[in-house]
């Protein structure tokens, strides 16, 4: 096994480098961009591991960084690694801590040759999937120890709660069949918008960003679901959780639902596969849609249909996701556009908005720009602030450099568009050409309060700038 072959099992799907190295064709078997500079490199690795597909990897000179969460600015000494397999060891170490990042001093050659593992005597690309036997590892790699199985017995579940994890190990098919079997509806958490459509009988809405979501959610969903719930009495039933790490679902969703450490049913992937034996959803799919979901729907419907300046956030989100290109992505990081794209943004597909559990300054231009390395293609970004200097403003140049298109939309004061049909206008003539385009684009964020009103404060992010008053 080669650092390429396990790379690609990792769900890697390329290396960032600094200047200094190592070079391309040093990693047989996978992809290497050299960023302008380290930081350049580990932003765009972070982007990567927190809302790519799999982890993000720094290759600099011999030191291998993995992230699946932002990469700490005082990081320990790398742990040495004599083979590609003690790696492994170590990454699966990492994940049963709940590191989330891990740095290792290679003792082995990266450019020993690849594996041979097709038919025809070729090395299977990454893009033919991971490998599954390491799936559970990424979709825990955040958390704090691997859940157990649920085991023999009867469960009667309100609903499921689905995180980033299960995206990460590609397992949205079997959440989507597990759904299906047990008759549950499912709550994903921000990072994970599109596990179901908008309109899906199955889909509860997205939850974890603010204080009293998971309370609403189990309120009104059905017979016998949270009774009483909405004034925190909890669920009646359990919440069956799956693929959702610390970063996800604090604790204050939990407490402010009134959900017991002993209504708290994990599953694991192998869970969504087996069908999680005797687990029973406790609703009637198909019924009234609970509370989280209609009371948000009575706020951020009627915005979508005002079109004048400046833009409301809802709006602004509806423009994005009518323009988007193909398979092409949103990326975001902690703020208050970030929270308006992860409740406002219309999903009609998995993969479409990208938001972070966690993220430094700068990660959505990041994401956006490992997209145009990617495939050449598209990559759009929305912020709150203009990409004018430090290492955004390194990300821009670099991106100004490479073939495709990188946008970055700037939610604020500023910007020429006066109408919903301009901002589409304006966006949709940025999309259609190469090159980095910055749109600034007015938007009022004065219908936050409401939100604040429906589902209490933010509890995502921290500290992070979404907290700030608002205009």
């Amino acid at each position: 096994m080669s650092l390429g072959d396990l790379l690609r099992r990792l769900g890697v799907g390329y290396l960032l480098c600094p200047p200094t190295g190592p070079t391309a064709g040093d990693v047989p078997g996978i992809r290497l961009h050299v960023a302008p500079d380290l930081a350049s490199a580990r932003l765009v690795a972070e982007a990567e591991g927190t809302m790519g597909g799999g982890l993000g990897a720094v290759l600099d000179r011999d030191v291998l960084t993995l992230a699946s969460r932002p990469v700490p600015a005082a990081r320990r000494e790398p742990v040495p690694a004599g083979a590609p397999a003690e790696l492994e060891t170590l990454v699966r170490d990492a994940r049963r801590r709940g590191r989330g990042t891990l740095s290792v001093r290679l003792g082995f050659d990266p450019a020993a040759p690849a594996v041979a593992n097709g038919a025809d005597g070729s090395v299977t690309p990454a893009t033919a999937g991971r490998d599954p036997s390491l799936a559970a590892l990424l979709a825990t790699f955040d958390g704090d120890t691997a859940p157990p199985a649920p085991g023999a017995g009867r469960f009667d579940v309100d609903l499921v709660l689905a995180g980033r994890g299960v995206v990460r190990a590609g397992a949205q098919d079997a959440l989507r069949s597990f759904a299906e079997a047990t008759g549950l509806g499912v709550l994903n958490t921000f990072t994970a918008k599109g596990l179901f459509r908008w309109d899906s009988p199955f889909h509860l809405g997205t939850g974890c960003l603010q204080e009293r979501d998971l309370d609403l959610a189990l309120a009104g969903a059905g017979a016998g679901v949270g009774a009483g719930a909405g004034a925190g009495a909890g669920p009646t039933g359990l919440v069956a959780a799956v693929g959702v790490d610390a970063d996800e679902c604090p604790e204050a969703l939990l407490r402010a639902a009134g959900v017991r450490p002993e209504q708290l049913l994990h599953l694991g992937l192998d869970d969504l596969v087996r069908g999680a034996v005797g687990v029973r959803s406790r609703t009637a799919v198909g019924g009234a849609r609970p509370r989280l979901y209609r009371e948000l729907a009575a706020v951020v419907q009627p915005l979508y249909g005002r079109e004048d300046a400046p833009l409301n956030p809802a709006r602004a989100a509806a423009d994005v996701a009518a323009v988007l290109p193909g398979e092409a992505a949103v990326w975001t990081e902690p703020g208050r556009a970030a929270m308006w794209l992860a409740r406002a943004l219309p999903t009609t597909r998995l993969g479409s908005a990208r938001v972070p559990a966690a993220g430094s300054a700068g990660v959505a231009v990041a994401g956006a720009l490992g997209a145009v390395l990617r495939t050449g293609g598209v990559g759009v970004a929305v912020v709150d602030t203009p990409p004018r200097d430090g290492a955004v403003a390194a990300l821009v140049e670099w991106a100004s450099r490479l073939a495709g298109t990188l946008v970055v939309e700037v939610w604020g004061d500023g910007g020429a568009p006066r109408s919903a049909a301009q901002h589409r206008d304006h966006l949709a003539a940025a999309l259609a050409r190469p090159g980095v385009h910055v749109i600034e684009v007015p938007v009022d964020f004065a219908p936050t309060a409401a939100l604040v009103d429906v589902c209490g404060p933010l509890v995502a992010w921290p500290g992070g700038s979404a907290t700030r008053e608002n205009r």
